[in-house]
């Protein structure tokens, strides 16, 4: 090996180590078997459990029979091990939706007023398109299969409260009904729930509190294996996606929030059964959920102070944290330190300014080229039907060979710039531009979102640390070759050993969007290598490139190759059956993630060759085909009352034209369980109030496309409901009334044309009905 590439070599060896560490260090545990002790969480008996409540593969959704069968058999299980249990009804709206949902409350003994509770919670609903056996059937399960295990135990310092919430899929009704109107809420300081976005891989522990100094304490002392950083609730936070954990958030209790993220092609799809419920999933999630439920339950305290940290796992070795108030301080430290040694390096004539400036030429230069490769290569494999559209469920079947390109064109990008610029900013020129920019990037990430700004902060620190031995050296005689080396290798290793874990996921979290994100973040990192390949030989930088080529070029042929879906990962589908009853047609409509339409659908139907939105102001494009007209009666919306002139604020949407007050009642005459009315944008209407019997009930609705707003009653009951609006305008309010089942109609054949490798998800197949609705506005005085 020539001196002059083992830093070079040492440095791709290294990141083959961390992958091959990575890969083996987050695989989920082998799963307990029923010969565990009584006091151990066992997958075996929680998977008894599973099979027990939703083995039948029969979606339960919120409102349905299928679900108050689940309900009963989590009730008999609950009583056979001695909790009180309740149940909790209401009406409560949330998230743009309102419905009826139906919670289960235990406890093992009466919590006093005085007592301050630990809750564990989970959800028992499914969505309407599959049977729910990991999003949150394996919830459900660790759920009792820890209050087996605590009802062995003896009384914890603070009580726990058991909560199996109603109607999380349809808008989390059932915690927020939980956390407004049951008595135990406001005695409940902290809670553990438990959440699945797939069916398999580790267990993460991906939110927490605002006290998470105190609860990575307690997370730190309980967990031998954690699994968690404070990054992946940052990007938690940019995923349209929330679990009932955010409602007990923002009611200001503690705790810590769990899932697993493996195998999300088959999230909300009717694949979510037991068969693919992974038992090494479901143990690694109930030992985490036991002991820091056990932990939280124990606590001297459960008021601690508030305050924030910056935290991940080392391998899942150990937990590494600190207060979130030192990472700025922290980055400034390091850039100070950074400036300081390269003006030593051009002092000592190691460097030179215009060195400098080619190396900030060539570390840009590779950041916007290997970015702007992977976005082009993806932009092509969309328009080619190779990879979804962006907006909808952007995975496919088989990923890895966009991974492996994804990941070569960052190291392509680095030979490029270490061959193009290897003379002109040598060794030390492109160390000190890369270790400039990352520091600079580590400030902006410390101010913007501390808890994203650890791989850079540590990288930057290992920079300034591998650097100390070459300029301590340089004062008495020449460095060996070793120091120049180590500047570069300690923060290239320190980088990927940060980052790796965080790519081995990050394509479940977000599909597709995650090659040039990744891309972005490997070019950070593989330009820690610049320095390496400025010092390599000619030969190994071109063997570099050659080698980084050849894989980029490979992994976007084959990727090329591959079907997009398979019987395993399918693509979502799903048929509806549309009646409009203004103008007595029907429709078949077809809404495919691929936005393109399976020869077999198209040969069953005369469908539109090109997708139009479902309903005016809809974002889901669908493929319209005409049906065979049904006789399914029409949704009413109906005044209660003669519509009442209302002052508003001046400070209001329109407060220059007249407000009217309206009265209505709503209801499916054909008994389907859910109903959407959609009001114009002109009309204003931000909020409505429904009549309940425990009294008026206020809900938020949701903006459309072109500012209409829309309201979801879910569970809708047989005699319909009853609410009111203020809407503005002097001109009759145009609103569309639809109501949906969760069925499609018997007798028409279009869904046996759906593909083998594809299925239907979230509200899967429905029969709608839709009609307009005129409000005719009060008249003036």
């Amino acid at each position: 090996m020539a001196a002059e590439n083992r830093g070079l070599w040492l440095a791709l060896a290294g990141i083959a180590v961390l992958l091959a560490a990575t890969l083996a260090a987050y695989r989920p545990p082998a799963p307990r078997g029923p010969d565990a002790p009584n006091g151990e969480f066992s997958a075996h008996r929680a998977t008894a459990i599973l099979e027990d409540l939703v083995g039948n593969g029969v979606p339960h959704p919120v409102g349905s029979p299928a679900g108050a069968q689940v309900r009963e058999a989590i009730l008999k299980r609950l009583t056979a091990m001695g909790y009180s249990s309740e149940l909790q009804s209401g009406l409560v709206c949330a998230g743009g939706a309102c419905g009826s949902p139906i919670n289960i409350v235990a406890t093992l003994s009466p919590v006093s007023r005085d007592d301050e509770a630990v809750l564990l919670a989970a959800h028992y609903d499914s969505v309407p398109a599959g049977p729910g056996a990991s999003d949150d059937g394996a919830g459900v399960a660790t759920v009792l299969e820890i209050a087996r295990i605590l009802a062995a135990r003896p009384p914890p310092r603070h009580p726990v409260v058991v909560l199996l919430s109603d109607g999380e899929e349809a808008g989390l009704l059932g915690a927020s009904l939980f956390v407004h109107e049951h008595r135990l809420a406001k005695q409940v300081r902290a809670a553990v729930n438990l959440e699945a976005r797939g069916t398999s891989g580790p267990s993460f522990m991906f939110e927490t509190g605002a006290a998470n100094t105190w609860l990575m304490g307690l997370y730190a002392s309980a967990i031998a294996r954690p699994v968690t950083n404070s990054l992946y609730y940052v990007v938690y936070k940019q995923l349209p996606n929330d679990t009932d954990f955010t409602v007990f958030k923002s009611a200001g209790m503690q705790g810590f929030n769990f899932a697993f993220i493996g195998n999300v092609g088959r999230y909300h799809t009717p694949l979510d059964n037991v068969a693919n419920a992974d038992a090494g999933s479901i143990q690694q999630q109930g030992d985490g959920a036991l002991k820091v439920l056990t932990a939280l339950a124990n606590a001297p305290t459960l008021r601690p102070p508030l305050a924030e940290s910056v935290f991940f796992d080392a391998l899942t070795l150990r937990l590494i944290a600190w207060p979130a108030a030192y990472t700025v301080p922290a980055a400034l430290l390091a850039i100070l330190l950074l400036l300081a040694e390269a003006r030593m390096l051009v002092r000592r004539n190691a460097t030179n300014t215009r060195a400098v400036v080619w190396g900030a030429v060539g570390t840009l230069g590779m950041l916007v080229s290997g970015v702007a490769l992977c976005a082009a290569l993806l932009a092509v494999a969309v328009a080619v039907g190779k990879v979804p559209p962006l907006g909808g469920s952007s995975w496919i079947a088989q990923p890895l060979p966009m991974h492996i390109a994804a990941a070569s064109i960052a190291l392509l990008a680095a030979g490029a710039a270490g061959a193009w610029l290897a003379r002109r900013a040598g060794f030390w020129g492109f160390w000190v531009a890369t270790s400039l920019l990352g520091a600079l990037l580590s400030v902006a990430a410390a101010a913007a979102a501390p808890g994203a700004s650890f791989p850079l902060l540590l990288t930057s620190i290992a920079f300034a640390l591998g650097a100390l031995p070459h300029l301590g050296l340089m004062r008495s005689r020449v460095p060996p070759r070793w120091t120049t080396d180590l500047a570069a290798l300690l923060p290239c290793l320190v980088f990927f050993a940060a980052v790796l874990p965080l790519m081995r996921f990050l394509y479940a979290a977000l599909g597709s969007l995650a090659w040039p994100l990744s891309t972005l973040v490997l070019c950070l990192g593989t330009a820690t290598l610049l320095p390496l390949l400025a010092a390599a030989t000619m030969r190994a930088r071109r063997g570099v490139l050659a080698a980084a080529a050849s894989l980029a070029l490979a992994g976007a042929l084959v990727a090329s190759s591959l079907p997009t879906y398979s019987a395993d990962w399918p693509e979502r589908i799903n048929l509806e059956y549309w009646f409009d009853a203004d103008t007595g047609r029907s429709h078949y409509l077809a809404l495919c993630d691929s936005r393109r339409l399976p020869a077999a659908l198209a040969a069953a139907a005369h469908f539109d060759p090109v997708p139009h939105p479902r309903f005016a102001g809809s974002s889901a494009p669908a493929f319209y085909a005409d049906a065979p007209n049904l006789a399914l009666a029409a949704p009413q919306l109906s005044l209660t009352s003669a519509p009442v002139r209302v002052a508003q604020p001046a400070s209001a949407p329109g407060s220059t034209a007249s407000l009217t007050h309206f009265e209505l009642y709503l209801r499916s005459a054909r008994g389907a369980p859910e109903a959407i009315v959609v009001f114009p944008a002109g009309a204003h209407v931000t909020d409505l109030e429904l009549s309940a019997p425990a009294g008026t009930v206020r809900a938020k609705l949701s903006k459309l496309a072109g500012r209409a707003t829309l309201i979801d009653f879910v569970s809708l009951p047989a005699a319909g409901v009853q609410f009111s609006i203020d809407a503005v305008g002097r001109s009759p309010l145009a609103v569309q009334v639809f109501d949906q089942s969760y069925d499609f109609p018997a007798g028409l054949s279009l869904r046996r044309a759906r593909p083998p490798n594809a299925v239907s998800s979230q509200d899967g197949d429905i029969t709608v009905v839709h009609r307009t609705v005129s409000l005719e506005p009060a008249a003036d005085r």
